[in-house]
Parts: C-alpha cells; sequence; structure tokens
C-alpha cells in the first residue's frame, strides 16, 4: 500500500470513528459503505427520455428557442441497486443535487440525478434562465466544504481568505454558478469560478453579497438566477454543462451531481448516410456518464473530508471512489442486440481516469471494438479504431488497444455488438446471448484498480438478436468530414508538428508545479501562480494585469495563433483545461525533470523554489528563456528522445488534453472559432470575448486540484475594429 494510499484509508477510519462518536465534523456523514458490499449489475442503465421532466430516465429537451429553466436542486435519485438493504429504515434514494426542469419536484425519486441533456442547434441560440434553489438538509455538502482554500465562502462574508488550518465548515447559502464546458460563448456566460450567485438568503446573516465578483446575467434574473443566452456558434460537438464554484467544483459538480449533457447538432453537416445528423437515434444512442463515488451503509454520499495536511483540514487532494457509476447508476448494465450502437462519453469524475475496453468474462476474449467518432470539440474526419487486440504491428502503425479518457474529456464512440473480427475470436461453442463488461485498467494514487470493483465499469448484455443494421458502419473506410467541412488543421497529427500554412504568434512555456507536505500535496499550481496572482508577500506576480480583482498574465490576442508548451513536474498526470476555445494537440516528449527543476529552481531569489512566487524570470521573452512566454527557463536542453505526436483518437479538436508527468506536452490554441479557415485574416468571433471585462479560467480538470489553486484566470485582448454580429448576451 502506498503512503497516500495508507494516508486515504486513515483518514476514512477517522472519519468514521468522529460519526460514531458524534464528532461535529462529519455529523451529516454516516458510515463508509465499501464498494465491494454493493451488488453489480442490477437495474438497467437509465437511457434518454425525449420527455424533458422524466423521473425515470435521463431527461431529453430539444431546443426550440423558448427560454428554458433549470433549477439547481437538492433531490433523491435512485442510485443505489433497487436490492440495496440500508443499515436503517428503507431505501428511499440517495440524496444528491442536480438540475431539473419540473417544478414542483416529483415526490417520489428520480432514477438517475443526471441531466438533462439539452440539445442545441448550431447558430440557433439556446437561452437558460438558472435558477438557484439549492438546500442541504439531507445532504452532507456542509461537512464537504473547506475553508482552508481559496474560495467563493469567503467572499460571500467579505472576510479575510484563505486562513491556513479553518477548521470551520462554510455556514452559508450554497453558491452555484453553470459552467458550459467547451462552450464558445462570451466570458461573460462562460460560467466562471467567480460568477456564483447564491440560493435564498433565508435566515443566514452576515452575507456581504448574493452574488461573486464576476456575475453576470442577461436582464430579467433575480437574485438568486443567471439568464445565458448560448450562441451555439461552433461546429457540432459534445459539450456538458456543471457547476464551476470557486473553491466548490468538487464537491456541487463533479461529486454532488451537478452536471448535465450539451450536445450541438449541426443539420447542415453532410455526414454519410446512416449517421443521424441530430444525434438522437432512440435506443441506438446512449450517454455514458462515467464517475465514481463512495456510499454510506444507508446509500447517501459519503466523502472522506478528512486532509493529508494540517493546512487544509477537509480537503483531499485527489477523490477516488471505490463504487462506479455510470449515467448516476451504480454498476448498471445494458440491453442490446447485435448491431451498431453510438455511446456519448463524459468522464465526469473528481480525479479518477479511465483506461477503457470491452471483454467477455467467460472466454476471456476482448471486445468488440470501438471506433472513435467525435472529440470534445467535434467529430473526426475519419473514425478511429481501438482495437484490444490489436497486433504488434497494428500497434506500431497507431492503434490503441484502449480509450483512456481524464476528467473533463468526452469522446463519442460507435461499437458494433455484431463485430465480425471480435465474433471471428470468441470459442466455437460460445453462444447468444452473453454478457460483457466494459473494464477499466487505469491506475490512481491508490494504485491498480480491482478487476473485480473499479476495474468493472458496467455490463452488456448482448442477445441472439441480429436485426438489419443500415446505420453509419465506421468499419467500411467512408469518411464522416470531407471536402469543405473537415476539420480545419493546426498541426500535422501524422507527425506531431505544426500544419503546413500555420504561423505562431507566440510560444508559451508553462509548468505544472505540486506543493508538498509532511502528508502529501498541499496544492498544485499553473506557472507556480496562484489563482489571483499575488505571492505570499501580497504584490502581483511582475509582468502581470489586473482585471475584476485578479492579476493575469495570459492574454492572448484574438486571432491569434500560439503555441502552449506545458512542462509537468508534478508526479501526476493532470487534464488541462482551456475555456472559449478548442485546440488542438501538438505532440507530447519526454524530459528530464530532475536536471530541468534543478536549473528552474536556481532561477529563484536565493537559488531555492518558492511556492506560489510565479515563474522564476519575468514573463516576457527572454534570451533565458528562448523567446519563449511564461517567465521559465528554456526546456529544450533538457529533452528527451523524439517527440510523439497525439494518440490517434485525440487528433480532432480538444479542450481538454491529457498532460503526462515528466513530459512536456505541446498544443496549438487559435483564438477564434474552429470553423474559420486558416489563412483567414478576421477569424474573429462573432461576439466580443472579453465583453464588460469578462474572463476565462484555465485549470487542471482534476476537480480537487482547480479547487485548491491548479487555475488562473485569463482574457482574450479583442481585435480591433472586429464586426461582431452576436450582442444580445
Amino acid at each position: 500500500m502506498s503512503a497516500k494510499q495508507k494516508i486515504w484509508r486513515f483518514g476514512i477510519a477517522i472519519a468514521a470513528a468522529l460519526t460514531l462518536a458524534g464528532g461535529s465534523a462529519m455529523a451529516a456523514q454516516g458510515i463508509h459503505l465499501p464498494g465491494n458490499k454493493i451488488p453489480q449489475f442490477v437495474d438497467p442503465l437509465p437511457v434518454l427520455d425525449l420527455n424533458p421532466r422524466s423521473t425515470t430516465g435521463i431527461a431529453t429537451l430539444l431546443d426550440t428557442g423558448a427560454e428554458i429553466t433549470l433549477n439547481m436542486v437538492e433531490f433523491q435519485a435512485n442510485m443505489m441497486p433497487s436490492t440495496f438493504v440500508p443499515a436503517a429504515g428503507t431505501y428511499t434514494g440517495t440524496w444528491t443535487f442536480g438540475y431539473r426542469v419540473a417544478t414542483p419536484y416529483p415526490a417520489s425519486a428520480a432514477e438517475t440525478p443526471v441531466g438533462p441533456v439539452i440539445v442545441a442547434t448550431r447558430d440557433l441560440p439556446t437561452q437558460i434562465r438558472y435558477v438557484n434553489n439549492l438546500t442541504d438538509n439531507n445532504i452532507a455538502w456542509r461537512d464537504w466544504t473547506d475553508q482552508s482554500l481559496h474560495s467563493a465562502f469567503h467572499q460571500i462574508y467579505g472576510v479575510m481568505m484563505p486562513t491556513p488550518g479553518n477548521a470551520t465548515h462554510y455556514p452559508g447559502p450554497i453558491p452555484a454558478v453553470p459552467h458550459l464546458h467547451g462552450g464558445e460563448v462570451p466570458a461573460v456566460i462562460d460560467g466562471g469560478p467567480e460568477a456564483y450567485f447564491l440560493s435564498d438568503l433565508g435566515d443566514f446573516t452576515g452575507v456581504l453579497t448574493s452574488q461573486g465578483p464576476a456575475y453576470y446575467t442577461k436582464a430579467g434574473a433575480a437574485a438568486n438566477e443567471a439568464i445565458y443566452r448560448y450562441p451555439n456558434s461552433q461546429e457540432a460537438a459534445p459539450l456538458w454543462f456543471h457547476d464551476h464554484l470557486l473553491g466548490g467544483t468538487r464537491i456541487n459538480a463533479t461529486f454532488a451531481g451537478l452536471a448535465g449533457a450539451y450536445p450541438v447538432i449541426d443539420p447542415n453537416l453532410n455526414l454519410p448516410t446512416g449517421l443521424d445528423p441530430v444525434g438522437l437515434g432512440g435506443r441506438l444512442l446512449v450517454p455514458l456518464v462515467i464517475q465514481d463515488r463512495m456510499f454510506d451503509t444507508n446509500g447517501q454520499l459519503f466523502f472522506p473530508n478528512v486532509g493529508v495536511n494540517p493546512e487544509h483540514p477537509y480537503w483531499v487532494p485527489e477523490f477516488v471512489g471505490d463504487t462506479i457509476i455510470v449515467n448516476g447508476k451504480v454498476w448498471p448494465f445494458m440491453n442490446v442486440d447485435q448491431q451498431r450502437y453510438r455511446f456519448y462519453l463524459i468522464n465526469g469524475s473528481n480525479s479518477r481516469p479511465y483506461e477503457m475496453f470491452l471483454h467477455d468474462p467467460v472466454s476471456g476474449v476482448k471486445g468488440p471494438r470501438m471506433w472513435v467518432i467525435a472529440t470534445d470539440g467535434g467529430y473526426l474526419d475519419s473514425p478511429v479504431l481501438i482495437d484490444p487486440n490489436a497486433t504488434g504491428a497494428q500497434t506500431r502503425a497507431g492503434v490503441q488497444k484502449a480509450l483512456v479518457m481524464m476528467p473533463g474529456e468526452r469522446y463519442e464512440i460507435i461499437v458494433d455488438f455484431a463485430d465480425p473480427v471480435w465474433k471471428a475470436l470468441l470459442p466455437k461453442k460460445a453462444t447468444f446471448p452473453l454478457n460483457l463488461i466494459l473494464r477499466n485498467t487505469a491506475a490512481t494514487t491508490d494504485g491498480q484498480p480491482t478487476a473485480s470493483l473499479d476495474g468493472r465499469i458496467m455490463q452488456f448484455r448482448v442477445s441472439a438478436n441480429a436485426p438489419a443494421d443500415t446505420s453509419y458502419d465506421p468499419a467500411s473506410g467512408i469518411p464522416i468530414r470531407s471536402g469543405a467541412q473537415t476539420i480545419k488543421r493546426l498541426v500535422n497529427t501524422a507527425t506531431g508538428t505544426l500544419a503546413a500554412g500555420v504561423t505562431l504568434n507566440k510560444t508559451r512555456e508553462i509548468t505544472l508545479n505540486e506543493i508538498g507536505g509532511p502528508g502529501g500535496p498541499i496544492e498544485a499550481l499553473v506557472n507556480n501562480s496562484k489563482w489571483n496572482g499575488l505571492r505570499l508577500d501580497g504584490s502581483s506576480i511582475p509582468g502581470s494585469t489586473l482585471v475584476l480583482g485578479n492579476y493575469l498574465t495570459e492574454l492572448p490576442n484574438e486571432g491569434e495563433t500560439e503555441l502552449w508548451e506545458i512542462v509537468n513536474l508534478t508526479a501526476d498526470a493532470h487534464p488541462i483545461h482551456l475555456h472559449g476555445v478548442q485546440f488542438q494537440i501538438m505532440n507530447r516528449q519526454a524530459l528530464d525533470t530532475g536536471a530541468f527543476s534543478a536549473a528552474y529552481n536556481a532561477l529563484f531569489q536565493g537559488g531555492v523554489f518558492i511556492p506560489g512566487f510565479g515563474p522564476p524570470l519575468g514573463y516576457a521573452p527572454s534570451a533565458a528563456s528562448d523567446m519563449k512566454y511564461g517567465g521559465n527557463p528554456n526546456v529544450d536542453p533538457y529533452l528527451l528522445g523524439a517527440a510523439a505526436p497525439p494518440l490517434s483518437f485525440e487528433t480532432g479538436w480538444k479542450d481538454t488534453a491529457i498532460m503526462p508527468s515528466g513530459q512536456v506536452t505541446r498544443i496549438v490554441v487559435r483564438f477564434a472559432p474552429q470553423s474559420k479557415a486558416i489563412n483567414n485574416p478576421v477569424p474573429f468571433f462573432d461576439y466580443d470575448p472579453s465583453a464588460a471585462g469578462g474572463y476565462y479560467v484555465w485549470h487542471c480538470h482534476i476537480t480537487d486540484h482547480e479547487d485548491n489553486e491548479m487555475m488562473r484566470p485569463y482574457q482574450f485582448q479583442p481585435a480591433a475594429g472586429a464586426i461582431r454580429s452576436y450582442v444580445d448576451f
């Protein structure tokens, strides 16, 4: 057992002891129920229901242009297996947060907390009124808050923040702010961490403000509301939306449940015959929102909240649950026929990665194969094969054996449960129906997953029925996008270099840093900089610009193309997410971390690394940085081996990318709409990206990290003379 794992398990034991002793630290939480005590594959997977008020499936709304009201509420959902027997009383559902269309809310439990799915159409704006009606009458949310973190909890009461070791939980009304993840939208409606608004003040006293310093709304909203009008001008893509509260994303969104899906569809996209452009193929299109959780013995959410260092009493560096849920249901199953199905995958976990493939536990045969058809930002030009039985020649040619996802990433895939290549591998005596397991082999801070526990995601029950299948066959070789509708390439994905004709305006070299303590990490940082751009002595990072109370260092110009070289000096992989734009991964390259760190550390005052100081050099280009922005020594002399191009399934538009430990990950970012031609002289957004002083953020999407400083605001500088057609937001 690793040191991190021992600390983690010790924390759970202490939490349970405090509960048994009636201690106030976790009074609202019960006793942890180990995941291996929860039955698997008992209940069916919740699927799409075109009833927007559905409580038996995932409520799905086809946007018609009328305003949509989404209520953020506390309610019950049947997350546990139907055979579950609680330690006390009768199980009537797990209390959770979520977005609901219906009001008043049904008294009985919903089948899933996930949703809704809002289907938007390209170039037709979607207006949503978000209403914060959150309470914590039954969920243990307040016990999960940590006021030693830089958070909205301090701003609400106007107190100094943060205070290391602060062991009091947040006492006020619940703040929330919805973020459209992957959206090309004006910054003021991006749903940034400081744009929060509170639930009803009720009897709460001492509240300084009911809205955050970056709060924005279209006219007509109440104090506990925000109205956002999304332009939907981007390419068709599998977006999602979730809460993004400063210091509280890990508990509001990826744990408590404030998350939904937002596919943008484009009826004018010339997709191949049989690939539904609307993206609603009934039972043949299935979202898979994959998350991990812990539960108590009564089936309620259990969140370990004993920190590993005294500086943060309740913050856990990386939450890893021992129970896998899909679409809000613990280890579900899905009945499928022998035909093709299309899945919309979202990794909605706090920190857990997934390395996925299908497997027959009886015969031991892996498969069927998967075909990736879309990444975060839209469709690929051609399907990409994932074959768990790939030969050596195939793997050398770039075929991956599993689909790897970190938190925040999305993919669309097609699985053919009549795959002839897979069937040929089955034993001759194999018959249908048969059961397949969606396996997970990705390691976490707890080590490798247990094959019978978190090594399983869900079950597919493949019937003997093999209907005629006229849907798009990704194995046919027919491209998805062709002609003028192909991806505008910033990189040559085969060589891992810039695409022909692409000119860089800037190169930024930025570090990922972890600050250690006696028991484990104290915080993680991007470019060794705090969220607000201030050093411990209160001074700002040299070269930074004050925007709405924070000092910003990344101020890209609208229309320009930049290369970001992100140097990961930590022991973990991080999924880095940029708001406001999609980008393309160019390559990854190993580096001599020890040698680079020695040179890097020596540049700080006194020759010793100073946490939270910002970069050791001036942020502007210099000879020491090889004329790169970022304030760091040039990494090039410390690189090892050749740069590797992106993985085959990463070759489309991305807004979240995996940055492995000990490597430089290079992404090419054009601060302009993804659909504009590369040589377009004015590839500007239809809206002013920084209207009303709005800013975006970029951060690690391990939500435990982003809640503790691994996030920075940045602002796009609008192009002079740009003509804007979208001003009503």
